[in-house]
């Protein structure tokens, strides 16, 4: 842990003077941003002007290239916010967690934990975190999975991908042994269709549908194992209502997966963690805090969950 006793001390010390010149870098982009706009603006204008059928497609042509321009000024704006700030944000958090901005969870790890059935030919991410917290080994980032399907034959051949998953996915070491794989997914069916769905749960292919006697956690999940002993024993009366207060903490969708005595959290998210901003000062305590909150949130699940307490032999 940070020896600044509040990240108030912390932000003031060691966070605002590097502001103060990303800040300065953040004016610069901001310009030539604006600038390549408005030049693409005026060419698209007069292009408009002439008559014949390759306008719009000189003027969709510049649109791209601008757009493409803009976002290479910013890049390098970007990644060293991330640098220079949330690298020192993250060991602020915890001395151990390692940051790496390009980094993120692997695609085998996403798989395997078997929580979405459709496999993801497009996987992506950012913002990888990895690290120890106390007992617990951690490791999560920003992911985006997509699935790919075609329509129609050779050259009328299209690919189209629908996301799957886009949030914050989290992997760590489950302070029980196990062998089995039990899920505990959001319960839509039963929100939706009240008995029917609790029905139609029954008929899933995840496995066996695990009744629970947590009257508000079967509120918000439904769990299905392959076997229902372990189920149970992963699933303690006290986890149950961590898992609870941990989704409404969210406020969001939460899937579990529990495998490879591993627990895997997937948590579903529009909003892009950890970055910058253009076209507003950054030197501003409210929006970095904010950054440092969603951090907190995300290394906490060590403590939200009880990870660190070992049960008989897992160390």
């Amino acid at each position: 842990m940070s020896s600044y006793t509040n990240f108030k001390e912390f932000y003031d010390a060691k966070l605002l003077p590097e502001l103060k010149v990303l800040d300065k870098e953040r004016k610069q982009v901001d310009r030539r941003v604006l600038l390549i706009g408005l030049i693409a603006v005026i060419l698209i204008v007069i292009i408009g002007r002439f008559r014949g059928s390759a306008t719009s497609y000189f003027q969709i042509l510049i649109g791209v290239l601008a757009f493409v321009i803009m976002s290479v000024s910013s890049k390098k704006y970007r990644l060293n916010f991330k640098n220079k700030i949330v690298l020192k944000i993250a060991a602020f958090v915890d001395e151990n967690l390692v940051y790496s901005p390009k980094g993120f969870v692997s695609r085998e790890e996403f798989t395997n934990s078997a929580i979405f059935q459709k496999f993801c030919n497009n996987f992506t991410g950012e913002d990888h975190f990895k690290g120890k917290i106390g007992k617990t080994v951690i490791e999560f980032s920003e992911v985006v999975g997509k699935h790919k399907t075609t329509s129609g034959t050779g050259s009328k051949q299209k690919e189209h991908y629908t996301t799957i998953f886009k949030g914050v996915f989290f992997v760590a070491d489950f302070n029980k042994n196990f062998i089995g794989h039990t899920l505990v997914l959001p319960d839509t069916a039963e929100k939706m269709l009240g008995k029917l769905g609790q029905n139609l749960q029954a008929f899933s292919s995840r496995g066996e549908l695990i009744k629970l006697e947590d009257p508000e956690f079967e509120k918000e999940f439904c769990v299905y194992a392959d076997d229902q002993v372990e189920a149970r024993y992963i699933l303690s009366p006290s986890l149950m209502q961590r898992i609870v207060e941990f989704k409404r903490k969210w406020n969001t969708k939460v899937y579990l997966s529990f495998r490879d005595s591993k627990v895997y959290i997937a948590i579903k998210m529009d909003k892009n963690l950890f970055e910058t901003r253009l076209f507003k000062s950054i030197v501003d305590y409210n929006f970095i805090e904010e950054n440092i909150r969603f951090l907190i949130l995300l290394t906490g699940i060590v403590d939200d969950l009880n990870l660190n307490t070992r049960i008989w032999t897992k160390e």
